[in-house]
């Protein structure tokens, strides 16, 4: 049986795996080159935390990294379920970078409880991820807002809805 501060690191790293699907879904409706880049950054960190969070749980051992993984697994579909949900035909540019946004603050969510759980616990393997995690998952919120804020510079607010 996972702790809690398990549960939320494994979550952590669902959200990690099931970001690139997200990337995806906003980037075929993304058509301004830099905001483009920006995901593509996005998609390379978003590699980066699911191998450290795999180190992390592997460094536990069997059979708690593999219920660590499976548990990171569910999350992902979780994720996926909203995702698909949310990105049916005519979801609009505007509409993709505020799901974006989204689960950003939800990663940023996790990994500020996943820090406050390891210090209590004296993880400092967890800890130590958790530390370089939250602020990068923060610069992403803070670029998918940004994100929204420009697409919704672009907008005619008058306009027909998009789609």
């Amino acid at each position: 049986m996972l702790t809690v501060l398990q549960e939320k690191l494994a979550e952590a790293h669902g959200l990690a795996i099931a970001a690139a699907v997200v990337v995806d879904k906003v980037e075929e409706r993304t058509l301004d080159l830099e905001l483009r880049r920006r995901l593509w950054a996005m998609q390379e960190d978003a590699a980066e935390v699911r191998a450290r969070c795999l180190a992390v749980e592997q460094a536990l051992a069997d059979p708690l990294a593999e219920e660590l993984l499976a548990h990171a697994n569910l999350t992902r579909e979780h994720a996926a379920d909203l995702t698909a949900a949310w990105f049916k035909a005519g979801t609009s540019p505007l509409r993709a970078w505020s799901f974006l946004a989204m689960g950003e603050a939800g990663e940023v969510a996790t990994w500020a409880a996943v820090e406050a759980l390891a210090a209590r616990a004296q993880a400092d393997g967890i800890a130590g991820l958790a530390t370089w995690a939250l602020p990068l998952q923060r610069r992403h919120l803070e670029l998918a807002l940004d994100g929204a804020a420009l697409l919704a510079r672009q907008a005619d607010p008058n306009g027909p809805r998009w789609g």
